[in-house]
């Protein structure tokens, strides 16, 4: 049984559903439900699914192997959001969670998100027994378990309370949001009835495009950073009378934010604006409150994260990973992360009123879009300043290089990297606390560390480049700069690189 091996990623299972026999299904199925009720030691679990056309398989599949394993199930049969999902593991801290989604891929695939106990992130090497390659060799191995006492199922559907709670915590109360113009694309994912009910109780006037939910996607891939997918919306920003636009990907765990002229809001720009409201959720008792910013969070962006009173980090990508260090670092004043590819992490209170009950570190673009629309409707003044900050940036938003020769990846990276240094950037490898980024980041003109004083006055740039952890074989990379020939020269050199590779059949 190892013909779909490869679909253990580094944070989820992720993998094309034509790969998943009915053999294949089962064994995954069993695996998983193995793992929980064996090696996680978890009696119960909430499983949940997107839109995805190939969930009801996995769906029927992962629950009858709960159930024969012992295990009891709380399921939603329904289409949901992942933010939904992870917030009923948040109200449920004692089961583990199984999100059946393949988030932001193309229709053809199928996939998992785990969880544990308290929201905690099952990924390869985060859980227990390892998570992911626990699973992975119960699925090699074929394992199996047989228990006399059968699982119980159960039926939990938590939309409202999941609403009330992101409102509430938000700050926006009903119809606080009258008068707002606001445009939201959901490329026909999951999230659309959150967002509904939540600005519509808030008394917004809305324009929803592709809010019902359709696993073909007809709308194009579900990943509001391919722009084909996006265009429209761009276009309907641009063509229409909004204070603000949203776009969601398929399983509505990230959220782009567009200004009326349809350009995109880096989403740590957009933070920065965020900040007052979440430091006064929190209050002072956490002391020195602070922000992990990913590796291809531009400079400018992060220093008005520290000017607003946040302090900056520099973390790597993979959300299970940023999950475990704003979790295990809470105590240290790590409240808030982000990822340039429109994710946002925060220490979610598990109770509004009472703190003491403690907190998960995940995932709620309701909570941020909703808190996005309440600062743009306080301080247009402002927003006006961001937007001002946004144009002197030019970025070359992260694209991909495939390789059909995967032991090439490493010396494409060198050879970009040698490139850099020789213009005379400065590389850095590790985290504050000596963790790898595992990630380049060369910089010029930028120092390691940004306060709320560092000076971008004169030239400066950034290049990331990273190794997909999510998909086979896959290099990505970014740019960004204060000058839009900078930007330029920089792509058309690692372009020139990688063109050496295509040339050669290593890569596409």
């Amino acid at each position: 049984m190892d013909t779909c091996v490869s679909m253990f990623k580094a944070f989820d299972i992720r993998v094309k559903h034509t790969s998943l026999t009915e053999a294949a299904v089962s064994a995954l199925a069993r695996s998983i439900a193995l793992y929980y009720a064996e090696d996680a030691g978890i009696g119960s679990v909430v499983v949940a699914r997107d839109a995805r056309l190939w969930n009801p398989e996995l769906m029927e599949a992962l629950t009858e192997a709960f159930l024969d394993a012992g295990v009891n199930v709380f399921i939603n049969p329904l289409q949901i959001s992942t933010c939904q999902f992870y917030f009923m593991c948040m109200r449920h801290p004692e089961c583990g969670g199984v999100m059946i989604t393949a988030s932001h891929n193309p229709a053809e695939y199928a996939g998992v998100k785990l969880v544990g106990r308290n929201c905690s992130p099952i990924a390869s090497g985060y859980g227990p027994g390892g998570g992911i390659d626990c699973i992975r060799s119960h699925y090699l191995h074929d394992d199996k378990r047989i228990t006399a006492c059968r699982g119980h199922l159960r039926y939990l559907m938590m939309q409202d309370e999941y609403v009330d709670y992101s409102m509430n915590l938000a700050g926006i109360k009903e119809n606080s949001l009258s008068g707002m113009k606001i445009f939201a694309e959901f490329l026909s994912g999951s999230g659309g009835s959150d967002f509904l009910m939540a600005f519509d109780a808030a008394g917004a006037e809305l324009t929803l495009s592709h809010i019902v939910p359709n696993g073909r996607f007809p709308a194009g891939d579900p990943n509001p950073g391919i722009e084909s997918s996006i265009a429209p919306a761009r276009d309907k920003m641009r063509n229409g009378d909004f204070d603000i636009g949203f776009c969601f990907d398929g399983d509505a765990d990230r959220m782009d934010l567009m200004y009326p002229d349809g350009s995109q809001i880096l989403p740590c720009l957009n933070m920065s604006l965020l900040v007052p409201y979440i430091r006064s959720i929190f209050g002072a008792s956490f002391g020195t409150l602070k922000y992990y910013a990913d590796v291809k969070a531009a400079p400018p962006a992060v220093i008005r994260i520290a000017e607003a009173g946040l302090e900056p980090h520099i973390i790597r990508n993979g959300h299970s990973f940023i999950k475990e260090k704003l979790c295990s670092n809470l105590g240290k004043g790590f409240i808030l992360a982000g990822e340039e590819s429109a994710h946002c992490y925060m220490n979610f209170p598990l109770d509004l009123h009472d703190f003491s009950r403690g907190f998960a570190a995940t995932e709620n673009t309701l909570f941020f879009s909703l808190l996005s629309a309440r600062a743009r409707r306080d301080d247009k003044q402002e927003c006006d300043s961001l937007k001002k900050v946004q144009d002197s940036i030019y970025r070359s938003r992260e694209w991909s290089l495939h390789f059909s020769a995967p032991e090439h990846i490493d010396d494409l990276m060198r050879d970009v990297e040698n490139e850099m240094l020789r213009r005379g950037a400065k590389a850095t490898r590790d985290m504050d606390d000596g963790s790898s980024l595992d990630a380049l980041l060369l910089r010029y003109g930028v120092p390691r560390d940004l306060t709320a004083g560092s000076d971008l006055s004169t030239a400066w740039w950034q290049v990331s480049g990273r190794v997909s952890r999510s998909e086979d074989a896959v290099c990505r990379w970014e740019i960004i700069s204060g000058s839009k020939e900078i930007t330029e020269s920089l792509e058309e050199a690692i372009q020139k690189i990688s063109e050496a590779y295509i040339k050669r059949g290593f890569a596409s």
